[in-house]
């Protein structure tokens, strides 16, 4: 099988791991890297026997390739992701897509009219036993979904944003515990509802750190159909919880990541459960009209897989097999953008107090994001100044 020449922009931690990871699959070639800081850049190049560039331009014109993920922050990622589609070039970028809507738009216009494959990372969506429960929310198992929770609250300390000149801040952010921390489950959260998000209202402040962006959220979200969501997510908990809880007529799906005690301490454990309804909500509601009728009652399910989750490893060898079967990866462009979108909406609403119909015009956005880079503080209360 031939391989796919293939190069990585940006040689920190996640850089790594896409080389790595690549250079394990028969699918890539790993050819070169390029990172601003040359040191790191050569470092991680002659480990995998490849050139190493401090230009990623330069590097687009001197290599031939087929491939490139980027590994970059996240405003970068547009800039990057254009520039390599504009030769030919196929491009995997990080979480999230971008920072706005507006940058998502422009990758995806790029991707369609050069006819290259555009993806995002969001690996969760690989692992087993969630794809099992996608299956059975797309089935009909939950039935009429009509609310949803989703919770993500991590530890973030100071020292985590002071390690990059380019975090905490809007300019070189775009946002906080949304457009970094969270937005693997924000993306997470709306594939499995598989609902478009129709309406946001939220609440954020900057309430445990010196920064400008947001370490505290909670959002009210109407999605079509009239289901109900809230939203929850900060960088202030210890110990990190996740839950998704999505409730149907019929059934209730719940992903927990919670921390469990053993032998070296805390773990962070997934599990997934379903809860399945007998009767189904709305028939058990009308059983009788008489007091003391008979009560609702469930069955508890957990669901399992055999296959064992991959990470990365499973969106690159996607990826290169949508390249070379030329198909559609399994998250191309326009589901990276439905995570951003809802980000945007939800520092929308925070910032101007009031409700954000989804979809919005782009450039409202990009007008309020202008605004906060020039506030250079939280626009939100701060109890940290």
């Amino acid at each position: 099988m031939a391989k796919l020449r293939y190069a990585v922009v940006g040689a920190g931690g996640i850089g790594c791991h896409h080389a790595e990871v690549a250079s394990r699959l028969e699918e890539y070639e790993l050819v070169a890297v390029a990172d601003v800081v040359e040191e790191r850049a050569r470092e991680l190049a002659s480990r995998f026997n490849s050139r190493a560039y401090t230009n990623y331009v330069e590097m687009l014109e001197k290599e031939q390739l087929d491939v490139v993920s980027v590994c970059t922050p996240h405003p970068t990622h547009a800039e990057i992701a254009i520039e390599a589609m504009k030769r030919g070039v196929n491009v995997l970028t990080e979480k999230p897509m971008a920072a706005t809507v507006s940058q998502c738009l422009a990758m995806i216009r790029e991707a369609r009219k050069r006819g290259v494959k555009l993806g995002v990372v969001f690996q969760n969506r690989f692992e087993p036993r969630i794809r099992k429960a996608k299956r059975m929310v797309d089935a009909g198992e939950l039935g009429d979904v009509y609310r949803a929770l989703l919770r993500y609250v991590t530890y973030r300390d100071m020292a985590y944003f002071l390690s990059g000149a380019w975090r905490g801040k809007w300019a070189t952010e775009g946002g906080g515990v949304l457009i970094n921390q969270a937005v693997h489950y924000i993306d997470l959260f709306l594939w499995l509802l598989g609902k478009q998000p129709r309406e946001v209202f939220a609440y954020a402040a900057t309430a445990g750190h010196d920064i400008e962006v947001e370490d505290l959220v909670s959002a009210a979200v109407v999605f079509e159909g009239g289901c109900q969501g809230v939203m929850q997510f900060s960088t202030l908990d210890y110990p990190d919880m996740t839950n998704i809880e999505l409730r149907g007529d019929k059934a209730m799906l719940l992903v927990e990541t919670s921390p469990k005690r053993g032998e070296q301490g805390l773990r962070n454990e997934t599990s997934v459960f379903v809860y399945r309804n007998a009767p189904p909500v709305r028939r058990a509601v009308y059983a009788s009209l008489k007091p003391g009728a008979p009560r609702i009652s469930c069955v508890i399910e957990e669901v399992r897989a055999e296959e064992p989750f991959t990470g990365h490893e499973a969106v690159l060898r996607d990826f290169g097999k949508a390249v070379l079967e030329d198909r559609e990866p399994e998250v191309p462009g326009e589901e990276g953008l439905k995570s951003v979108e809802l980000i945007n909406a939800i520092i929308m609403s925070a910032v101007e107090r009031k409700p954000v119909e989804i979809p919005f015009d782009p450039a409202c956005y990009d007008e309020l994001l202008k605004r906060l880079e020039k506030l250079g503080g939280p626009p939100w209360p701060s109890l940290t100044r």
